[in-house]
Parts: C-alpha cells; sequence; structure tokens
C-alpha cells in the first residue's frame, strides 16, 4: 500500500493575510492527493484559519523579517539558520518529500539546500516587485531561481514583471472552497445600502481613494454608508494610516456614514450583507479580494492596477476604473448604486464566470502538476528512477 506524498506549506506572516488563505485552500482542494503539514511563525494568528480546514499537523517557528531597521538585519541571520536546522529536523520527524514555501521573501528553504538538503521545494510569488527594494528582490529572486524546482506566479501581470525563465510558471489563485449563505438579494428595496472595502489597513490598499470618491457621492446617494472592515496587522504604519482615514473622514464632514470593523472571520456573510464592494488599490499581483466578490455575485468596482484586469471583465462582471482617479471612482459609484438592474447582472454573470476561468483544474489540480514534476525530478536526481 502506497502512502500520500508529504508536502510542507512554510507560512511567513504572523497574520491571516490573502496569501494564507490562498494556500490553505489550495491544500484543502489537493488533501486527498497529498498529506499537508503546515510551519507557521511562532504565535501565528492564521493557525485557527489553518485548523478550520481540518489540518492538525501544525508546527511554529520563530520566524523573523527583514525591515528598515539594523537590529533586523542582526538578528535575521542568526534566525534563518537556527529555523533552516529546525526544518531539517522536521522534515525527518515529518516524512516530508516536498516543501512548499508560500513567498518569495522566505529564505528557509534555500538555507536548508544550501546546508545540504535533499528535499525539493516550489515557491510561489504573491507580491509585485515594487513592494521591496529591487536589489533585495534580485537577491531573493535569484537564490529562489537557483534552488527551487519551480516559483508560481499568480497573475501573468505579476509574471511579465519577472525575467523569462523556464522555472517560473502562471497558476492564478484559487477560489473559496464552499458557499454557505444564499445569495445576496438585489432585487427588494433597502433603507441603507452598503459599499463594503473588505482590506486590511495598508497603505496602498486604496481605503483613502474610496474615502474621497465617497464623500463626492454622498449628497447624491442619501441611502448609503461606507464600511471598511480589515485589521492593522499589529504594525504601527497600519495604525497610523487606519487613524489618518478616520480624521480624513471627520474633516470630509462623512464620519456619521462609515462604518469601522476589525478583521472579519466570516468574509462570506460580509459580503454578502453588503451591496456592492470596492477595492481601489493601487497595486495588485492578483486580488483574492475581487475573486472572492465575483464567486459570491456581489457587484464590485475596482482600480485597473495589475491582477484585478485578469480577474474582473469590464461591463460584464464589474467595472474597472482608473488607477488613483477619484473621479473614476465616484462616477462608477454613482453608476452602479443608481442602477440596480446592472447590480443584478454582474451577479449573475460574475458566478457563472468565475468559476470557470477559476476552477479547480485551471487552479489548485495545476499546482498538483507542479508537485508531481518536482517530485519526478527528485526521483532522477536522486538516481530513484
Amino acid at each position: 500500500m502506497s502512502f500520500p506524498k508529504r508536502v510542507l506549506i512554510i507560512e511567513n506572516s504572523i497574520h491571516i493575510t490573502g496569501a494564507l488563505k490562498s494556500v490553505t485552500r489550495v491544500a484543502f482542494d489537493l488533501r486527498h492527493l497529498y498529506s499537508f503539514v503546515f510551519v507557521l511563525p511562532l504565535g501565528s494568528q492564521g493557525r485557527f484559519l489553518v485548523e478550520k480546514f481540518g489540518f492538525t499537523a501544525i508546527y511554529e517557528l520563530p520566524m523573523k523579517e527583514l525591515n528598515r531597521r539594523v537590529w533586523s538585519f542582526l538578528i535575521y541571520i542568526p534566525y534563518l539558520i537556527s529555523n533552516s536546522l529546525e526544518l531539517r529536523k522536521l522534515i525527518r520527524k515529518e516524512n516530508i518529500d516536498l516543501i512548499h514555501v508560500n513567498d518569495l521573501y522566505n529564505l528557509i528553504p534555500v538555507v536548508y539546500k544550501v546546508s545540504g538538503g535533499s528535499k525539493p521545494y516550489v515557491c510561489h510569488i504573491r507580491f509585485l516587485p515594487t513592494s521591496f527594494p529591487k536589489s533585495i528582490f534580485n537577491l531573493w529572486l535569484n537564490l529562489h531561481l537557483k534552488f527551487s524546482e519551480r516559483i508560481i506566479v499568480v497573475s501573468l501581470f505579476l509574471k511579465n514583471q519577472l525575467p523569462s525563465h523556464d522555472k517560473i510558471e502562471w497558476i492564478p489563485n484559487e477560489l473559496p472552497i464552499d458557499e454557505q449563505y444564499p445569495p445576496a438579494d438585489f432585487t427588494t428595496p433597502k433603507e441603507v445600502y452598503t459599499f463594503l472595502y473588505l482590506a486590511n489597513f495598508i497603505p496602498g490598499k486604496g481605503q483613502n481613494y474610496a474615502l474621497e470618491a465617497f464623500a463626492r457621492v454622498k449628497d447624491t446617494l442619501p441611502n448609503w454608508r461606507l464600511r471598511f472592515a480589515g485589521g492593522d496587522m499589529g504594525l504601527q504604519k497600519n495604525k497610523m494610516f487606519r487613524d489618518q482615514l478616520k480624521a480624513r473622514a471627520h474633516q470630509l464632514m462623512i464620519d456619521q456614514k462609515i462604518d469601522w470593523i476589525e478583521f472579519v472571520e466570516d468574509t462570506e456573510h460580509e459580503y454578502k450583507r453588503a451591496d456592492i464592494i470596492l477595492n481601489f488599490s493601487e497595486a495588485e499581483s492578483f486580488s483574492i479580494t475581487c475573486l472572492e466578490a465575483l464567486f459570491y455575485g456581489m457587484p464590485l468596482i475596482a482600480t485597473d492596477c495589475g491582477g484585478p484586469a485578469e480577474i474582473v471583465d469590464y461591463n460584464l462582471t464589474g467595472l474597472l476604473v482608473l488607477n488613483r482617479d477619484i473621479d473614476s471612482m465616484a462616477k462608477a459609484m454613482t453608476q452602479l448604486a443608481n442602477d440596480r438592474n446592472l447590480r443584478i447582472r454582474f451577479e449573475e454573470s460574475s458566478r457563472s464566470i468565475s468559476r470557470n476561468r477559476f476552477s479547480l483544474e485551471k487552479t489548485s489540480y495545476r499546482l498538483y502538476d507542479v508537485y508531481k514534476k518536482a517530485l519526478e525530478n527528485d526521483r532522477v536526481i536522486m538516481g530513484k528512477e
């Protein structure tokens, strides 16, 4: 009797991110083909998400991330070496066959390979190169190109910003696992309607544009509110960004029409209690928010900032607006808010189109093929075939 191959997924963020949500969904989709073990940062908030999907083999390591402070460089290397040694022990303990590191900036598998580790690994790139200093990004990319079996990118937009290489493969992110609640009702009139902005408070995520655009349309849309849902990931710069948004809402005299809530666990419920979803990011390698909105049949307005253009079909499944253009955003918000028939049409088309374009065969099962080829290459290299 043969047992399924065992894949070790390494996630670097201590917070629940779109990247963690995505890789956990993939593991759930492939759970009948592979056995998965997760490694998370010590004290990770993502543990409950991984457990929610039914995975119990979860380990934690004291991972550290680089930032612009000198002390981060001083402690980064010792932690990196220590964690690679712990990874080696874990691989033996769990009989791991393949490593999947969930983002480019995690170098634990690189050090593991440099120090003689034999297990193959694949690497996901989920951020745009512009998210990091160019020299750092190029260094990370070249290291993974040298030591990994495959690098997966989440959009053609992202792939086109990287050098051409036969190790780099585009596989879009996968759909949510299921749908728990009935579709949203866009036919019954309401007393109050809601624009929902579901994203962590990170500079560049676009909440500031939504705020300014809403201030321009509030008088023509008196029964609409704006709802922000997201966390600050425990970072001071994100807390400052959220505080600045609240102060600006007060200056614009719209604070009484805005709701601010923290991180949402049940995102489907949050989507479906809204009427229009907004995503005005300045740059996105993909956009899980856009994909989820379409999967759940929610009318969507997003900026043409990279990945969303590969998810949203203009005027068929949603509206795309000019990046950083508040006038364009306000115009689209007014148009969609005033056109109930258009919202209904988006609801119908977005469900079918998104579920075909991002089906299992075109997302998670393609990653299955990447795993399979990486393991086959390893057997050839090790002389097992």
